[in-house]
């Protein structure tokens, strides 16, 4: 599964990296998008995923930084 770490990188670029990251591996989903615990991050992520009409979910329940991608179902 590809990744993409988010760990220093700034709120302003995110947006540009993410959705780069998704449309270049849409056809390889799942894919895993790492914000760590920064909410605006995550917020960024969430935003995206809708304009792409997918799904994120935690990684695990406890990990709320990690994200899988997928289609929707």
């Amino acid at each position: 599964m590809n990744k993409l770490d988010l760990h220093n990188v700034s709120h302003e670029n995110a947006s540009i990296i993410i959705d780069d990251f998704i449309i270049s591996n849409f056809l390889n989903l799942p894919i895993e998008i790492i914000t760590g615990n920064s909410v605006d991050m995550q917020s960024i992520l969430r935003s995206i995923i809708k304009k792409h009409r997918l799904r994120m979910v935690p990684t695990h329940a406890n990990n709320l930084g990690s994200y899988i991608i997928n289609n929707k179902l």
